[in-house]
C-alpha cells in the first residue's frame, strides 16, 4: 500500500525511504495510459493494457514490485554510489517508476550526486516516474526512445533494467546488448535481472486455462482495492481479461545465454548468480508476469 508523504521530512529523507505511493498511482495510470500509449510494435497495437492495468496487479500483489529484486538492487547501488564515479544512470525500460525509485533511494542513502534518465517505447511509464519524482522533489530526465537507436550527447556509468529480455527475441538480443555497450562508458556497469525459463521456447503467453485463473483471482482481489478502484469491478474485470489476452513475451532459457552475450558484446562479469524466487501467499495464479515461484538471474557486469 501507499506510503504516506503528509509529513515534512527533508528532501534527502524522502528519497532514501522509497516510499511508493501505489494506490494513487495505479488510479492515475488507468486515467492516463488510453491517452498516452501509443502503438509500439513489439507489443502488435497500443499498450494501454498493460501500462494502464500493471499498478492494479502490484497493488494486489499478483505482480512483482521491482521483479521482486530490491534486495539485488539496492545495495549493488549503493556500492556504485559510494564510489562517487558512477552519477550517471540510465533506466532502460520501466513498466512504471518502481526501478527508478530504487536509484534514486541508493544514492539518496549514500548522499551521492545522482544523474538518472529513464527510457522508454511508451510515455506512460514516463509520465508516472516523473509524477513520482516530482512528488520528492527530485529530478529525474526521461526519454521516449527505442534503446536500440537512443544516442545520449555522453555515455552514462550505470545502465540497468529489470524483466526487460521478454521485449526481444532472441535473435534481437544481441543487438540490445551492443546498445548497452554504446550507451555505457569504459568501465561503465551493466545491472538486470530477468527470470529464466528453461526449456521455453517460442512466444510465451497466458493459456487458455491460465486466462481463466488470472480473471477469477483479480475478480476475487479487486473488491478489496482502495477507493476508487474498487467501484468499477467490472472495469478491473474488463482490464483483467484484456491483460491476459494480450501479454505475449520470449523468453530467457539460461544463464548460458547470458554469459554469450556479454562476452560477445564487450563485457567482463562481474557477478552472475541465479535466486529462486517464491510466490504470492495463496498461489492461485499463474501465467507470466505473475507473482509465482521462478528462477531469476541476477547479474552485474562491466564494459570493457
Amino acid at each position: 500500500m501507499a506510503e504516506s508523504l503528509t509529513s515534512s521530512p527533508d528532501k534527502d529523507e524522502r528519497l532514501s525511504e522509497i516510499p511508493d505511493p501505489l494506490a494513487e498511482a495505479a488510479v492515475l495510470a488507468r486515467e492516463m495510459a488510453p491517452a498516452l500509449c501509443r502503438p509500439i510494435s513489439r507489443y502488435d497495437g497500443v499498450c494501454d493494457w498493460y501500462h494502464g492495468f500493471w499498478l492494479c496487479l502490484r497493488l494486489m500483489g499478483v505482480g512483482r514490485t521491482y521483479g521482486g529484486q530490491a534486495g539485488f538492487y539496492l545495495p549493488a547501488l549503493q556500492d556504485l554510489a559510494r564510489g562517487g564515479d558512477s552519477p550517471r544512470v540510465l533506466v532502460t525500460g520501466s513498466a512504471d517508476y518502481a526501478i527508478p525509485s530504487l536509484a534514486l533511494a541508493a544514492y539518496a542513502r549514500e548522499a551521492a550526486d545522482l544523474q538518472l534518465t529513464v527510457m522508454d517505447l511508451c510515455e506512460t511509464p514516463l509520465y508516472l516516474t516523473r509524477w513520482y519524482a516530482g512528488r520528492l522533489g527530485a529530478e529525474v530526465a526521461t526519454e521516449r526512445a527505442d534503446v536500440l537507436k537512443y544516442a545520449p550527447e555522453a555515455p552514462f556509468d550505470v545502465a540497468l533494467t529489470n524483466s526487460f529480455f521478454g521485449s526481444f527475441a532472441p535473435e534481437k538480443r544481441p543487438a540490445l546488448f551492443a546498445a548497452w555497450a554504446r550507451l555505457l562508458r569504459p568501465g561503465g556497469k551493466l545491472m538486470f535481472t530477468n527470470r529464466l525459463r528453461p526449456g521455453t521456447t517460442g512466444i510465451v503467453r497466458f493459456s487458455p486455462d491460465e486466462v481463466e485463473a488470472f480473471c477469477s483471482t483479480i475478480a476475487g482481489e479487486a473488491s478489496r482495492l482502495p477507493e476508487p478502484l474498487n467501484q468499477d469491478l467490472e472495469g478491473i474485470a474488463a482490464a483483467a481479461r484484456r491483460y491476459a489476452e494480450s501479454y505475449t513475451s520470449h523468453p530467457l532459457e539460461t544463464q548460458d545465454e547470458i554469459v554469450q552475450l556479454l562476452e560477445q558484446a564487450g563485457f567482463r562479469i562481474d557477478s552472475l548468480e541465479v535466486a529462486t524466487r517464491g510466490g504470492r501467499q495463496g498461489g492461485g495464479i499463474s501465467g507470466p508476469t505473475t507473482n509465482q515461484p521462478g528462477e531469476h538471474a541476477r547479474v552485474i557486469a562491466t564494459r570493457r
